[in-house]
C-alpha cells in the first residue's frame, strides 16, 4: 500500500471510530500525528554505534509502514484503555514504546529470518532481552548487520525506559518480555532439530508474539491488577496470536524462501500434503498453490479466527467502565482487518473478501465457520 493511500486508510478508519467515547477525532488523529513526529525524530538520531535510519530502510531491514501501522495500532488501542486513568501525555509514552517495541521486533526479526545465523540469531535475542528488561545491551559494531541489531537494540532500550519500574504490572512485563524471546528461539528450533507440530505452534511459538508485552506497556500505568485488568490482557493475547496466524498467511511466500517456521507448512506436514524435502526443492508459488488447494491456508484462517473469537470472548466478560469498550473492540477489529490487507491484495475474490468483513460479522456466525478440530487446538 503506497503512502497516499495507507494514510487516507488511517484517517477514514480514525473518523469511523469517533463514535467511541475515546476516539474523538480531534483526539485521536493529534495523538497519531504527535507519535509519529516524535518516532521519526528520534528514529533519525540514533546512536552512532546504530546502523542509521535510512540505511535501515535502503538495506530493507525495516520499512517505514512497520513503524507507522505501529503507531495507529498503539494510538487507537492505548486511548480506550487509558483515556480515563491517564493525562495525555503519559498516553503518548505508552504509544511511543509500543511503536518501539513493533518496529525493533519488526527489525530483529528480519535480520534472524534473513541473514543471521542460527547462533547469531540466538545471540542477538538475549541482546534484545537485555535492551528490554534493562535498558542496556552489547554493543557491536564490527559490521552494518551488526550495527543494525543494535538499532533493534536500541530502540528496545527506549521501551525499558517508557515503563513505570515501580508498578504493579512490572513484573508482568518482564516475564512476558522472556516469553516473548522464548517464543522466538523455540521458532528457529526447526533449523537444528525437526519442525515441530502445531499443537507446539499454538502451545510455544506463538508465544513469540508482541502482543503481551504490548499490552504490559499500557497495564504499567493501572494502579492495581484485578480481574477486569487480567481479562483485559488475556483478550489482548488472543488477539495478537490470531494476528501471529494471519501473518503466516499472508507471508507464506517469504517464509518459505527463508525456511521460516509457518503454520501453514505445519499443517501441510501434518496432512501429507507437503514434505520436508519439497519445501528444499518446490518452487514457493507452487507449494503455496498446493497449500491452497488442499484448504490448508483457509484452516489456518479458521485457526487464527480461533484465537480472535477468544480473545474477544474474554473481552466482553470485562466489567470495569474505566475502558471504553466500544473503542476498544473496534480496535480490535482494525487489527483483524489489518490483518487481510495484503491477501484481499493479493486474492480479489469473493472467499476472502468474505473473510474480511467477517471481522465486523456477529461473532457466532463467524464460530460457526471453524472446523471442530481446529478449534480444539484452542479452546
Amino acid at each position: 500500500m503506497g503512502t497516499l493511500p495507507r494514510k487516507v486508510g488511517m484517517l477514514c478508519w480514525m473518523a469511523w471510530s469517533t463514535t467511541c467515547p475515546s476516539l474523538g477525532f480531534s483526539v485521536s488523529s493529534s495523538l497519531f500525528q504527535a507519535a509519529q513526529t516524535e518516532c521519526k525524530t528520534r528514529l533519525e538520531r540514533l546512536p552512532v554505534h546504530c546502523l542509521p535510519y535510512q540505511e535501515l530502510l535502503e538495506e530493507s531491514y525495516l520499512k517505514e509502514k512497520h513503524w507507522v501501522y505501529a503507531v495507529l495500532m498503539a494510538v487507537m488501542e492505548s486511548l480506550p484503555i487509558l483515556h480515563q486513568r491517564c493525562a495525555i501525555h503519559e498516553i503518548l509514552r505508552s504509544v511511543l514504546g509500543k511503536t518501539y517495541l513493533g518496529a525493533s521486533s519488526k527489525l530483529l526479526d528480519n535480520l534472524n529470518d534473513e541473514i543471521h545465523t542460527l547462533d547469531q540469531a540466538l545471540s542477538s535475542l538475549q541482546n534484545y532481552l537485555d535492551a528490554l528488561t534493562c535498558g542496556q545491551y552489547q554493543v557491536m559494531e564490527d559490521s552494518r548487520v551488526s550495527r543494525a541489531e543494535s538499532s533493534a537494540c536500541e530502540m528496545a532500550s527506549w521501551i525499558y525506559h517508557t515503563v513505570d519500574c515501580d508498578s504493579a504490572a512490572f513484573n508482568w512485563y518482564v516475564e512476558d518480555c522472556k516469553k516473548l524471546v522464548k517464543g522466538q528461539i523455540a521458532s528457529l528450533d526447526h533449523k537444528r532439530t525437526t519442525w515441530p507440530s502445531l499443537a507446539e505452534y499454538v502451545s510455544v511459538i506463538t508465544e513469540k508474539s508482541i502482543g503481551d508485552v504490548w499490552i504490559d506497556i499500557d497495564l504499567c500505568q493501572a494502579e492495581e491488577l484485578d480481574r477486569d485488568v487480567y481479562l483485559l490482557k488475556k483478550s489482548n493475547e488472543y488477539i495478537f496470536k490470531s494476528s501471529l496466524l494471519y501473518d503466516d498467511v499472508q507471508d507464506l511466500i517469504e517464509d518459505i524462501e527463508t525456511s521460516s517456521v509457518n503454520s501453514v507448512l505445519l499443517l501441510g506436514l501434518e496432512r501429507n500434503i507437503i514434505s520436508e524435502e519439497d519445501i528444499k526443492t518446490l518452487e514457493p508459488s507452487q507449494m503455496q498453490n498446493l497449500l491452497y488447494e488442499a484448504n490448508i491456508v483457509e484452516d489456518i484462517i479458521h485457526l487464527a479466527d480461533a484465537f480472535f473469537l477468544k480473545g474477544i470472548y474474554a473481552f466482553l466478560d470485562i466489567e470495569t467502565e474505566a475502558v471504553d469498550k466500544k473503542g476498544l473492540l473496534y480496535s480490535f477489529q482494525l487489527v483483524r482487518l489489518f490483518n487481510f490487507r495484503k491477501l484481499l491484495r493479493e486474492h480479489r475474490d469473493r472467499k476472502t473478501l468474505k473473510n474480511v468483513m467477517a471481522s465486523f460479522s456477529d461473532m457466532q456466525s463467524l464460530r460457526d465457520t471453524i472446523p471442530e478440530e481446529i478449534g480444539a487446538l484452542v479452546w
